[in-house]
């Protein structure tokens, strides 16, 4: 015999929810087990899905803004320790790994920023980078902080027509979507 799912003696509005916490909105199995013969025609499982994608873009969007304030916050660090050595100015061992951390990843993939832990070592390995590469790592940085600040997102959450223009699409497409499964 078959027993009717709790979810279905739910609202709408908790089972648009419940789907949306497993993220069944758009498994079929999810969405049968959740939905059984409603499945099709349910306006539940188009909320869900709607609440599903704005949900993953919302998380998208947190991700990329935090991974462009530490990029940001590298950029800066590895700017501040680069004028202390232009200036002539003692480093601390800080300032050296805030160099280290911003070229390395630039020019010398395979080794990991972790292993130039000392002043000593870090400075060997900057001369290395300016000899492997020909000039030397003064010139790399100065272009590489060059490069890294013209790529820099503005800090605070203007957007460009580009992504206005996306989320316009994105609006519209899943309007329409929704007037079609009402129907």
């Amino acid at each position: 015999m078959y027993k009717k799912s709790a979810l279905l003696q739910k609202t709408k509005d908790e089972q648009v929810k419940l789907l949306v916490e497993c993220k069944n909105a758009f498994s079929a199995g999810g969405l049968w087990m959740a939905l059984g013969f409603q499945l099709m025609g349910s306006k539940a499982t188009v909320r869900a899905q709607m609440e599903q994608i704005k949900s993953k873009k919302a998380a998208a969007t947190v991700t990329k803004a935090k991974k462009d304030k530490a990029m940001r916050d590298r950029v800066e660090k590895a700017d501040a320790s680069f004028q202390l050595i232009k200036s002539g100015s003692n480093m601390p061992a800080e300032a050296w790994r805030d160099i280290i951390k911003f070229l390395i990843p630039i020019y010398d993939t395979k080794s990991a920023p972790s292993k130039y832990n000392s002043v000593k070592k870090a400075k060997e390995k900057l001369a290395l980078l300016g000899e492997e590469y020909g000039l030397p790592w003064q010139t790399l940085m100065e272009v590489q902080l060059k490069k890294a600040q013209s790529k820099q997102p503005p800090p605070d959450d203007t957007r460009d027509s580009t992504t206005n223009l996306q989320d316009l699409f994105f609006n519209l497409t899943t309007t329409l979507l929704v007037k079609i499964m009402m129907m």
